[in-house]
């Protein structure tokens, strides 16, 4: 950076020396506070705004004008542009990743959001597939708690994970009338959640209550 200075005084008379100094001192410190947000390939809007700045500033005895000009090695122009595009390169990535992000989202969403919605999605309309569900068995129901969020975090879905892969064992080593006692309770349960949504679900499943089906099993009564 090079600082011009301009003074009003008598014909063949100089600045004193510490005035000059003083003055290039502080309009240094001027021009650097106002340069500071700007890259290097900008150095004309740099330049621009460090002039507009040294011509509101100056304050100094017989100081007619101040005027900077800035100057930028060609190796460091080269960094810059190379950082930049590296920088542009990145965010690029990065965009591109979010939006698969959010298309992954979507579809756990919306078609992975249950496994009734999850095997339609995974026939695709082909009557062929349709008939090979039989063959799946929970797996979807399986597949889908792996893949279920929750505001807990990865420690909390895998807890989830184990609560349900531990009921569904339960439930498959039950008696059918113990089953169907159980299926009954948990509509209750889930009823006194303000879940009607899963107290109906899981209604069509449970079916009427046979009389064995009174207490659970051990329990005496």
């Amino acid at each position: 950076m090079q600082l011009e200075l301009s003074w009003l005084l008598p014909p063949g008379s100089e600045p004193a020396r510490d005035v000059e100094a003083d003055a290039c001192k502080g309009l240094t410190s001027t021009v650097t506070e106002v340069i500071k947000p700007f890259s290097v390939l900008h150095r004309e809007e740099a330049e621009s705004a460090a002039n507009l700045a040294l011509a509101r500033s100056w304050s100094f005895q017989h100081l007619a004008r101040a005027r900077a000009a800035l100057s930028v090695e060609p190796e460091a122009i080269e960094f810059a542009r190379e950082r930049m595009l590296r920088d542009l390169e990145t965010r690029r990535r990065r965009d591109i990743q979010r939006a698969e992000l959010d298309r992954l989202e979507s579809l756990r969403e919306t078609m992975l959001r249950d496994a009734a919605t999850a095997r339609l999605w995974w026939t695709g309309g082909d009557p062929a597939k349709l008939l090979q569900l039989t063959e799946h068995g929970d797996k979807f129901e399986r597949a889908l708690s792996l893949l279920a969020s929750s505001p807990g975090g990865a420690g909390a879905s895998r807890e989830e994970a184990v609560v349900a892969e531990t009921v569904r064992d339960f439930l498959t080593g039950l008696q059918p009338e113990h089953r169907v006692f159980l299926l009954h309770q948990l509509v209750k349960v889930f009823s006194g959640y303000e879940r009607p949504d899963l107290a109906a679900r899981l209604n069509g499943q449970a079916g009427e209550s046979p009389p064995g089906a009174a207490s659970p099993p051990g329990s005496g009564r």
